[in-house]
């Protein structure tokens, strides 16, 4: 590898200000001396520029913003994934359920400990999940916009 090369590969750095010491003075020296590096210097310096001054504000109304969150393509598509996932996880989960418990290797203190680790979990989850959905019909909060 060239000394030009390896200046081009830390002139990104050099112009972020990530570089140790030793390359940023490594860079500097080989920048006062060539001008084809000092040339891509410049050149990627320029274009640092015009990205950082460019840019792109998307102002939408809350007409706009309503549609969007509220367009049936998506939101049937999103449901339909929903239904799609939770049928995989809790067929997996069934499978997975029922080789373990017609496992002989395993022994039955085993499968009582992880049965009993495991249906402790799922209470836990859907009691959770239970006082959420009571508290969410009485949620103050939950239409307030942004």
């Amino acid at each position: 590898m060239t000394s030009c090369e390896r200046i081009n590969e830390l002139i990104s750095g050099y112009l972020d200000e990530e570089l140790v010491q030793g390359d940023q003075q490594k860079v500097e020296v080989h920048l006062k001396s060539c001008p084809s590096c000092k040339k891509v210097f410049e050149d990627m310096k320029q274009l640092r520029d015009a990205v950082s001054k460019s840019s792109v504000e998307v102002e939408l109304s809350r007409e706009q913003l309503e549609l969007i969150m509220n367009d049936l393509p998506a939101k049937t598509s999103q449901g339909i994934g929903w239904v799609f996932l939770i049928t995989g996880i809790l067929s997996l989960a069934g499978f997975l359920i029922w080789q373990f418990a017609i496992d002989d290797e395993i022994p039955l203190f085993v499968k009582v400990v992880v049965s009993m680790i495991s249906f402790g979990i799922i209470s836990l989850f859907f009691s959770v999940l239970r006082q959420r959905m009571l508290a969410s019909k009485s949620d103050r909060y939950k239409d307030v916009q942004i």
